[in-house]
């Protein structure tokens, strides 16, 4: 059940031994910066599978219970099935033009899905299996209090951790997609892990659970509770909660997935953008302080109420302030890519830009999976607040950097992030069987 930790990969980034940015400096400059020429061919791994250990059957469709003020193992069995088919289940099947697939509340880069999710409760140590909605039990022991010694510390603001009730884990698979993308997949899989951290909060927030995201602590200790290959698997965030009350399948959940389909080429108002704006600027419950936090800004096209151009908002006043009155969303991306063709589509951009340098001096190479870890909440919450707007969305890596941060004029140390196109969805979207139900907001 457990392995000896191995040699990590060429290419890891960033590594376990810290350099002081030096080494994360060199990743992005040769393989982070510019998404590569992809090979669509190539698949990613499979979802991790642990042989010979007993799988636990959740019950499907997912219970969303009530629990009751004492909780027995079924309740918390069924709650806990209910938060992980909203987080990284499977929610519905969608029909596209490579096939028939099955859909899941959160993107990937690729569809790669390199996001593996575990749980530690007081019955044990469990892995999800997304397509059977199941666990698969590691261990019987308590590790709460062990895993939660592996942290560092949690914000001034909270009190000192010493066993949370809900401890969930969110490894990365090493190799998932280098096949199709090569080394700039370590970046993407540092914001597809972010992206499933950013949904796990946002569960845990709607169950009263107040969860705080770690991105600090000791990998290989982590990864020697958890039994991974540290060569393969390492674990990239950890989610710690009071125990969660009734988890609801709310409609943005169920809603949000990407716009395959397209954009209509139609306006959109200007004040369902300010209220995606405003879910994406809220404070991100992490735990550590960002040197420079995340800036947002818009690239406009066809938002009622708001001139065409780049705009950045200001964190203090929540207004959109503008920088340049001859950019549109078709020039972040590469001429002649999906990108391009998506860009004149949507209505909008939304760009999430961060500073590298700036957390280097504190955080060492850790820094730019922390940045980019971020940038995925962030970027998952702009899905989600679109979702409650009517709007599609889609996240999109392919920017062209050097194009964008020339747009948005940033700082020289500053550099765009990640891409969220905006606009409303092209007819009734890619045919989809919604496999869970659920009415009103979340």
């Amino acid at each position: 059940m457990r392995t000896a930790p191995q040699a990590p990969p060429p290419d890891a980034c960033p590594p376990s031994a810290g350099t002081g940015g030096a080494a994360a400096r060199r990743y992005h400059a040769q393989h982070g910066s510019v998404l590569p020429t992809i090979d669509p061919a190539a698949g990613s791994t499979a979802p991790r599978r642990h042989p010979g250990v007993p799988v636990i059957p959740l019950p499907y469709p997912p219970v969303f219970p009530s629990p009751p003020a004492d909780r027995g193992p079924a309740a918390s069995l069924e709650c806990l099935g209910a938060l992980l088919a909203l987080l990284n289940g499977v929610t519905r099947i969608d029909w596209t033009d490579a096939g028939v697939g099955a859909g899941r509340p959160v993107p990937s880069g690729g569809g790669t899905y390199p996001g593996e999710v575990y749980a530690a409760t007081a019955s044990g140590l469990c892995h999800y299996l997304p397509s059977a909605h199941a666990l698969e039990l590691l261990s019987r022991a308590d590790l709460r209090a062990e895993l939660a010694r592996s942290l560092d510390q949690p914000p001034l603001d909270q009190p000192p951790l010493e066993q949370p009730e809900s401890v969930l884990l969110i490894t990365s698979r090493l190799d998932a997609n280098l096949a199709r993308y090569g080394p700039f997949g370590h970046r993407l899989q540092a914001l597809d892990t972010g992206v499933l951290t950013g949904q796990a909060l946002t569960l845990l927030e709607s169950a009263g659970a107040a969860p705080t995201a770690h991105a600090r602590f000791a990998d290989e200790e982590l990864g020697r509770l958890l039994g991974l290959d540290y060569g393969a698997e390492r674990v990239h965030a950890v989610v710690t909660a009071r125990a969660p009350g009734a988890i609801a399948p709310g409609a943005p959940l169920l809603r949000r997935r990407t716009a395959r389909s397209g954009f209509e080429p139609v306006p959109v108002p200007s004040a369902a953008l300010r209220t995606v704006l405003e879910e994406a600027a809220r404070p991100v419950p992490l735990d550590h302080a960002a040197p420079a936090d995340c800036d947002l800004y818009v690239v406009a096209h066809r938002v009622t109420g708001l001139e065409p151009g780049c705009h950045r908002l200001d964190p203090r006043t929540g207004q959109l302030a503008p920088v340049t009155g001859d950019a549109t969303p078709r020039g972040l991306f590469p001429p002649g890519g999906p990108g391009e063709l998506a860009g004149f589509e949507a209505a909008c951009a939304v760009l999430v830009t961060g500073d590298y340098e700036s957390g280097y001096p504190g955080y060492g190479d850790r820094w730019y999976r922390m940045l980019n870890l971020r940038a995925g909440v962030i970027g998952q919450r702009i899905g989600l607040a679109a979702a409650r707007a009517g709007l599609g969305a889609g996240l999109r890596c392919d920017v062209d950097t050097r194009a964008a941060d020339a747009v948005l004029r940033t700082h020289r140390d500053r550099t765009t992030l990640l891409a969220v196109l905006l606009g409303q969805e092209r007819g009734n979207g890619s045919p989809s069987c919604q496999l869970l139900g659920g009415k009103g907001p979340l």
